[in-house]
């Protein structure tokens, strides 16, 4: 199940609330895609700026929609493990296909501790437990080894790996190794990785798709020359706060609004020009794509 492309999708706002209809109306959208799962409350989906509230009405959107027709992960993160388990508490009563779990930010702590944590985690729920390392936010990582150590708890399943010198070592262990940096797709396919979580598949996931099943095909130079035409753009859809430039991108042709909650600023009318360009290289990429029958 851990594999593929997974979309950790917005959470759209509008005049500072929710827009419960526009998430539905992404989710919807993206259902017609080629995704593999969705990951509801991520870093994309602006979940430390949501009340508990706000993340109930988040899923209980997602969930209406999406129902079983694929599988949604949720985040679950906090400084504090005893924090996390209150929230894995509260949303066990979606049912969801797991939860993505981020090592304590802010605190941190030795590796001793990170094992702790994901320990107390895994033993609290019979759901299944994505690690996720995303060290330039937690300000700690999740060390191959203490992964490695993880893995006695049968429910610890993947790995949402951001930092790609990783990538080679977790590809030897039984644990799905999932992407988290979207520049390094390729590279994490190339060194055993299953697939990606990718907050770039809200503007291609079409393209990246493809380029997964180029790799499994043993394609990788048709794979990488597909990849290297939207590098640019992936780097352009980073280069302001997550997800200011994905909600402005989707903004262009959908009716979401683009804002998103301070303290992180909407994208800027340079970007937002940007972005108008880069639109118009992704349809033509497309529809060279369709021509070539790739």
């Amino acid at each position: 199940m851990y594999s593929g492309v997974w979309l950790p999708i917005v959470t759209p706002f509008r005049r500072g609330r929710v827009d419960i209809d526009a998430l539905q109306y992404l989710a919807d959208m993206y259902l017609r895609t080629e995704i593999s799962g969705f990951v509801a409350l991520g870093t994309t989906g602006e979940a430390a700026l949501l009340s508990q509230t706000e993340r109930a009405s988040v899923l209980d959107a997602l969930f209406g929609v999406v129902g079983k027709k694929l599988p949604v992960l949720v985040g679950a993160g906090a400084p504090d493990t005893r924090e996390v388990l209150r929230e894995i508490d509260t949303y066990d009563r979606w049912d969801c296909a797991g939860y993505l779990v981020s090592a304590p930010s802010y605190v941190c702590p030795d590796q001793t501790g990170v094992r702790w944590h994901f320990d107390q985690i895994a033993r609290a729920t019979s759901r299944p437990i994505v690690l996720y390392n995303v060290p330039h936010r937690t300000g700690v990582t999740i060390a191959p080894d203490t992964v490695a150590a993880l893995l006695e708890h049968d429910n610890v399943v993947a790995i949402k790996e951001c930092v790609a010198s990783h990538f080679s070592e977790l590809s030897s262990l039984s644990v799905s190794l999932l992407c988290g940096n979207d520049e390094a797709f390729v590279d994490c396919l190339s060194m055993g990785g299953a697939g990606g979580v990718l907050a770039s598949a809200h503007v291609f996931a079409d393209v990246l798709t493809e380029v997964l099943a180029l790799m499994n095909a043993d394609r990788e130079t048709d794979a990488r020359a597909l990849f290297a035409h939207v590098s640019p753009i992936t780097r352009l859809l980073f280069s302001a706060p997550n997800p200011a430039a994905i909600k402005a991108m989707i903004a262009l042709d959908h009716p979401i609004c683009a804002e998103t909650r301070m303290p992180i600023a909407p994208a800027s009318a340079e970007l937002v020009a940007r972005l108008r360009d880069a639109r118009e290289k992704v349809q033509a990429l497309r529809a060279d794509c369709q021509g070539a029958n790739i």
